[in-house]
């Protein structure tokens, strides 16, 4: 995959590992509460990365136009060791492009995992999906038709898209449509990137997080950036690199494509 985004002019950039502001990963449909991870250095208070999301908007802020991560992150869920598809600790590649549009990103994805899986039956002897493009579906939608995101993962046989979520600030929100979107896999194995359109505008930002009953301190230094208006319109995706493998192999738990398993609920060893 990073010969994909290198190849088509993206920077390599190194991954944020702590920092004051991290993804608040709230509200969103699909989250659950999240236990940040903290500590004090030299006096600030840090917290290990949930996302990248925020550092993201902030490096085009100060001028890069395109890049891609491999970011490390840590998330201390309630989910259960059994589903197969949650690591506490997981890698994804994040990237994102100023100016982009969802059409911009949904299509360059669609070209990235097409590709990657007809690269990836060659080794793997496996039948993979053959769609170029994937279908799209509104969140709404889903839910009506499937009563979860879950669910319609089993039954479809292809992946797809999700659209217009109803979740953090940072995803755009144009006259109540929400200018974001997942992509899941077929078979039950669920969502694997999750991406948007991101707000620049101060006033829309800093309303969402008070309607979403979030701390402004919390995200101060990124508020202050979007206040002096030094965000630019952008938009990317991260994609969850241990989920895709764990699809591209078909192994049934996402400990089995981990070295060193990072199972919700089970002690680590090593």
């Amino acid at each position: 995959m990073t010969a994909f985004f290198l190849e088509r002019g993206f920077r390599w950039l190194l991954p944020v590992m702590l920092s004051p502001i991290t993804d608040p990963l709230w509200p969103d449909p699909a989250g659950e509460g999240i236990e940040p991870l903290e500590v004090t250095v030299y006096g600030v208070r840090m917290r290990l990365m949930h996302s990248m999301i925020l550092h993201k908007q902030l490096a085009i802020a100060m001028g890069l136009k395109r890049f891609f991560v491999l970011s490390p992150n840590v998330r201390i869920e309630g989910r259960s060791k059994d589903d197969g598809r949650h690591a506490y600790e997981f890698t994804q590649l994040d990237f994102e492009i100023e100016g982009a549009s969802m059409k911009d990103i949904m299509r360059l994805v669609e070209e990235l995992v097409s590709g990657l899986f007809r690269e990836a039956e060659e080794w793997t002897g496996r039948e993979l999906p053959r769609a170029k493009r994937f279908e799209i579906f509104e969140y709404e939608e889903i839910l009506e038709e499937f009563g979860s995101e879950e669910e319609a993962s089993k039954a479809m046989e292809e992946p797809f898209w999700i659209v217009n979520i109803p979740r953090e600030f940072y995803d755009r929100e144009v006259n109540g449509y929400w200018r974001n979107y997942d992509l899941y896999l077929p078979g039950g194995y669920g969502e694997v990137m999750s991406g948007g359109e991101r707000e620049w505008e101060y006033g829309k930002i800093i309303r969402k997080i008070r309607d979403a009953g979030l701390s402004e301190e919390a995200f101060r230094p990124y508020l202050e950036i979007a206040r002096a208006g030094k965000l630019r319109p952008s938009a990317g995706a991260g994609i969850g690199v241990e989920r895709l493998v764990r699809f591209i192999v078909g192994a049934k738990h996402i400990a089995e494509v981990q070295p060193f398993p990072r199972v919700p609920g089970i002690p680590a060893v090593i």
